[in-house]
């Protein structure tokens, strides 16, 4: 049975999805991963009760790569630090990403798509008590399908795509969505009729999947991507074989 899907596009001057593998210099994925679409989604439409499941990405425009040298920070602002900034902003002091001493960064390559534009096909996966390790207690004395069938009635997932459909439209989102560093904003809305997948194919290799986010350390879940006609096929049935890994990473959100 085909679930309800929508269709975003999403678009950047500049994009960078690191390959792991890179560990000083940046150097980016010929293509959008899957978490980097499904974080998009994320942030213009999410809800603790659901997770957004990307099924495919199509690239739109030809895949074109630039080189840069560019300073980094390496320390992060502390939650400390914030709070004494937001009490009082003249005590705080930023964090200069400058080359030379004193300064808290340092001069590095970064590898990084330039003018790229994607279709995000996705559908929302609605989380029932049986997901939950809180709820299994709850569960154990409900009847058989009780739980599963009040999910379903309280939130279908046509809810959540009209959700997002909605906030699309008027440009909403709960923080501005980025093409994988905060840096290199994306622009979002519908698919436009003039949009066409590129007749690119090509074998990218080991991809990042998304990470599950567990009590005793996160796992990374990666698959074999591939490039056909400008589109990568990301559905969790295909591209994770393994029923335990899957369910694994599907079940999860970092933010529940």
């Amino acid at each position: 049975m085909s679930l309800p899907s929508i269709r975003i596009r999403v678009s950047g001057e500049f994009a960078c999805f690191t390959r792991p593998e890179a560990k000083v210099e940046r150097f980016s994925y010929p293509v959008m991963t899957p978490s980097a679409a499904r974080n998009i989604l994320d942030a213009i439409c999410w809800r603790p009760q659901m997770r957004w499941i990307v099924t495919s990405i199509t690239v739109l425009k030809s895949i074109r790569l630039m080189s840069v040298l560019r300073n980094e920070v390496q320390s992060k602002v502390s939650p400390v630090a914030i709070k004494r900034w937001m009490r009082d902003a003249t005590t705080f002091e930023p964090l200069v990403a400058g080359a030379g001493n004193g300064t808290d960064g340092t001069p590095r390559n970064t590898t990084l798509l330039r003018d790229v534009a994607y279709w995000i096909d996705a559908y929302p996966h609605v989380f029932t008590a049986k997901d939950t390790r809180r709820e299994a207690e709850r569960m154990a004395k409900a009847e058989p399908g009780e739980s599963d069938l009040e999910a379903a009635i309280d939130n279908p997932p046509g809810k959540y795509l009209a959700m997002l459909e909605r906030r699309v439209r008027k440009g909403q989102c709960f923080q501005r969505p980025y093409l994988g560093c905060r840096e290199f904003a994306a622009d979002f809305g519908l698919p436009r009729e003039d949009d066409h997948p590129i007749e690119d194919s090509m074998e990218i290799g080991r991809m990042l999947y998304d990470i599950a986010f567990r009590d005793d350390g996160n796992r990374a879940a990666f698959f074999e991507a591939h490039l056909v006609n400008g589109v990568m096929d990301t559905r969790p049935e295909v591209v994770l074989a393994e029923e335990g890994r899957r369910q694994e990473v599907l079940q999860c959100s970092c933010k529940r």
